[in-house]
């Protein structure tokens, strides 16, 4: 979804029930003066409120990953493993976008993106796929969210979905939460949550997260969440209309996958930047990578101290990024690995970068894809339980690809890469 993020921290409560939903329908003039009003509410709180003034439950700290166990070695070396597998079809919908992949409690990992014949268009639906632990192809497709399907269960009326992100709780319970625009454009979206019981094989109601206390509209959500001790979970999420910054839900997971409080909260005072990685780097620390909107064109870092409270001022790093998105994991030696396009302009490359001091300085690593007038973006990286990374990202908007390495390989290809020039 190429649309990013603004303002507006608001309080939530629970989630709305259809007779909440069904009372106090809009005209179209009282619609067009309530976005008015929202507008010139987020320009105004972008401008003049701190981030501590969104309302949000204190973080405890941030849960550490379960511990990382060697990969397979013969003597005491560990070997080099690299795999491109697909995680989309060819051809299986004309264009593909926006995957995001999680590590499920069994090994398995899930993958979900959405497709249709381009982005926006009204027969775009979110897919799920499988790969089982232990294996190299994925599962055939398995439709999750149509537009249809998100009108019945969210009853209104639904324009277009977009961008989804799929998590595990410590409850056992699968989340995804996507995103849907009943009016406009992505500056009009909301977001819903659909949970499940045996992770991902089927899924519940589709329900919306009351966000904004006005139209309730423009966020958007794109990278992995973190985990507290106490259970919450922290999503990066990020404001849509006319002024673009990141903020952050947490959500308090509850039975039956109910979600009993989530409440919203800014995460920094700086505009422009969007889609938030975030990375805990223990002792109540944590890094955040952003993406730049604006005519820097670098990635943006900032740190918290308080795990996620507040932030550092988001400063600009040596890495280039043509206002598309990222992502980045902490290794179990504590570097941090982040994928991204490595450019000013343009999405015809796709390359790593490791950082040994917590995200201050980084070293462009080995080059993944790079082929002039393409497009691969949108990564999405996570590690398995055996120390294994996973990438999966839009193949040139016909696929979604995935590559599965380990630390071996990175390593060998760093050893091997020259010293970046810029």
């Amino acid at each position: 979804m190429e649309s990013p993020s603004e303002p507006r921290g608001a309080d939530s409560g629970c989630l709305r029930s259809p007779a909440d939903r069904r009372v106090g329908r809009l005209s179209s003039r009282q619609r067009v003066a309530l976005i008015a009003v929202t507008l010139a509410m987020g320009w105004f709180a972008a401008r003049h409120a701190p981030p501590a003034l969104v309302s949000a439950p204190r973080s405890s700290r941030a849960a550490h990953v379960a511990p990382v166990v060697p990969a397979p070695t013969v003597g005491t070396v560990t070997l080099p493993e690299f795999a491109q597998l697909w995680v989309s079809p060819q051809g299986h919908v004309r264009s593909t976008h926006s995957s995001a992949i999680c590590v499920l409690p069994s090994g398995d990992l899930l993958a979900v993106w959405y497709g249709g014949t381009r982005e926006g268009a009204a027969d775009v639906a979110l897919f799920t796929a499988r790969l089982a632990a232990g294996t190299s192809v994925w599962t055939a497709p398995s439709r999750a969210v149509d537009r249809a399907l998100a009108q019945t269960e969210l009853e209104r009326s639904i324009k277009k979905l977009g961008n989804a992100v799929v998590f595990p709780d410590q409850t056992g319970a699968l989340w995804m939460i996507y995103v849907s625009v009943s009016m406009g454009g992505w500056s009009g979206s909301a977001l819903n949550v659909k949970t499940s019981r045996d992770e991902g094989r089927t899924w519940g109601q589709s329900r919306r997260l009351t966000l904004n206390p006005f139209l309730n509209l423009s966020t958007l959500v794109r990278n992995k969440p973190i985990y507290t001790d106490d259970g919450r979970i922290g999503l990066p999420v990020y404001y849509e209309m006319a002024i673009k910054f990141p903020q952050i839900l947490w959500l308090t997971p509850g039975a039956r996958g109910s979600v009993p409080e989530y409440r919203l909260r800014n995460l920094s005072a700086e505009t422009g930047l969007i889609q938030p990685a975030l990375v805990p780097l223990g002792h109540d620390r944590m890094l955040m990578i952003l993406r730049d909107r604006r005519p820097d064109r670098r990635l943006h870092t900032a740190y918290s101290e308080d795990n996620g409270w507040s932030w550092s001022a988001a400063v600009p790093s040596e890495l280039p990024n043509p206002d598309s998105a990222l992502d980045a994991v902490r290794l179990a030696d504590g570097r941090i690995l982040l994928v991204y396009n490595h450019a000013q302009h343009g999405r015809d490359n796709l390359r790593l970068a490791v950082s040994a001091d917590a995200g201050r300085t980084w070293r462009a690593g080995p080059v993944l894809e790079d082929t002039a007038g393409r497009e691969f973006s949108y990564p999405y990286l996570v590690q398995d339980h055996t120390g294994t990374l996973h990438l999966t990202y839009t193949w040139q908007r016909e696929r979604i690809k995935h590559l599965r390495f380990n630390v071996a390989w990175l390593d060998r290809e760093m050893r091997a890469e020259p010293p970046s020039e810029d």
